[in-house]
């Protein structure tokens, strides 16, 4: 089976690629490519992706696979995907695949979408330090004076989700690419909206892509009840490996979240 799992990032995609690759035969990638693709517009590195997976899973060569060197948890994955003598499940997580999500279902049939699910004003916060630029007080200092003799930017974060100028931000020529952006008078406010497009972009569709498209709540994770329900819908309805380590709670998550 494929499966591509896709969120608004800062989702639980830690969880999902943990539980996926604990499985045997399995190898999943966290944002194997996004230096060659766009948020919206390059079908063609994801259908090419697809197409490689396919030919893995029918015995080709793992090593026969586009990936970006360029990120070292890509470079490892890749490593252990070639070292395997079988693949059962190969699959990639990542935030930028919502747009091609109908078109690569109509591609090939064997695929399966998890997407992540969490509090949006929990996502925003999360995003709001992932996108910081931490440094050492002693090189925060140092680098606020180089600017200042320079006349040149100071920067402490990114933004992916705002059309700017590199003034104020930081520009980052990999991922700002990979998200869509919005009008807002803040930057939690664009990452707000952002969250808010891509739920209402995924809720349009999940009706479309019954049985081979469904949520994944980050809050249930450690729930293995949970973990056997998402890997039984990718096709692992055996054979399971869930969190040995994890904290199991009994949530009624069936009443809280649909489907």
């Amino acid at each position: 089976m494929i499966v591509i799992g896709l969120g608004t990032g800062r989702s639980g995609t830690a969880s999902l690629a943990k539980l996926l690759n604990a499985q045997q035969d399995a190898l999943c990638f966290h944002e194997m490519n996004p230096s060659s693709v766009r948020f919206a517009g390059t079908p063609r590195p994801f259908i090419n992706a697809i197409d490689e997976y396919q030919t893995i899973l029918d015995g080709g060569d793992p090593s026969m696979l586009t990936v970006d060197l360029s990120r070292q948890v890509v470079v490892k994955a890749y490593d252990e995907l070639c070292k395997m003598n079988q693949v059962r499940l190969i699959g990639d997580i990542a935030f930028y695949y919502l747009t091609y999500v109908e078109m690569l279902a109509a591609r090939n049939p064997n695929i399966r979408f998890l997407c992540l699910r969490r509090d949006i004003e929990a996502t925003v916060a999360s995003w709001m330090h992932k996108s910081s630029i931490p440094r050492w007080r002693s090189k925060y200092l140092a680098d606020r004076l180089g600017a200042m003799i320079t006349r040149s930017p100071f920067h402490e974060s990114r933004n992916f989700w705002m059309n700017h100028n590199g003034e104020y931000w930081e520009p980052d020529p990999v991922w700002d690419k990979c998200f869509p952006k919005f009008e807002a008078k803040s930057k939690p406010e664009a990452i707000r909206k952002y969250c808010e497009y891509y739920y209402e972009k995924a809720d349009g569709i999940a009706p479309k892509l019954a049985g081979v498209f469904r949520y994944v709540d980050a809050e249930y994770m450690n729930d293995i009840d949970y973990q056997k329900e998402i890997l039984s819908f990718v096709g692992i309805p055996s054979d399971q490996h869930v969190f040995t380590d994890a904290h199991i709670h009994r949530s009624d998550y069936r009443k809280k979240m649909p489907r």
